[in-house]
């Protein structure tokens, strides 16, 4: 089978970036592009810093049956991201792209708001997970210690924000019936 290149790279970036939970929004960034932690840091035990990069894609559509396609009818932006989040509770939110995540440190909880009511799903170091765009969620950190995510966002606005605040679920209820 044949892979399109314009794939093969976003793998690439994806996998040497890893990907992330969804606390985007309370996260500091710095503009500075991809680093990996040094060894004096891992040694030291120091975090890495978080990052956030982003840039423009123009229109596109990709067809790989049966596995994939994905498209944008207008330019959006591509970000990649690195999360350091301390362990706690995260706020409700969606995002108005899919975003695909790994966790490199740490425990992440994602609870999603779904027709059974809320879910939750633990993801631990290795592990991969996706957002649905527009999705109401949040991502909590458990365990003793920070998480270390990774993220890639697609169909973000050209400079717009990646994340918006959503008003908490009532978790005990069903969507569209009764508890």
């Amino acid at each position: 089978m044949q892979c399109n290149p314009f794939l093969k790279a976003i793998a690439v970036l994806c996998l040497g970036a890893g990907s992330a939970a969804c606390k985007g929004e309370s996260t500091p960034t710095s503009p500075r592009a991809s680093q990996p932690a040094t060894s004096a840091a891992v040694v030291s035990g120091e975090l890495p810093d978080p990052f956030l990069v982003r840039a423009p894609l123009d229109a596109f559509f990709i067809n790989q049956p049966s596995q994939m396609m994905i498209r944008s009818d207008a330019r959006t932006d591509l970000v990649f991201q690195r999360l350091v989040t301390p362990p706690g509770p995260g706020g409700w939110h969606t995002h108005p792209g899919p975003s695909f995540g790994i966790v490199d440190e740490g425990e992440v909880m994602i609870t999603r708001y779904t027709r059974q009511g809320c879910v939750s799903t633990t993801y631990r170091k290795g592990d991969a997970y996706f957002e649905v765009a527009n999705e109401v969620h949040r991502a909590d950190v458990v365990g003793p210690g920070h998480a270390v995510e990774y993220k890639a966002r697609f169909y973000t606005p050209v400079g717009g924000a990646f994340g918006n605040p959503a008003p908490a679920p009532n978790c005990a209820a069903k969507i569209g019936g009764k508890p």
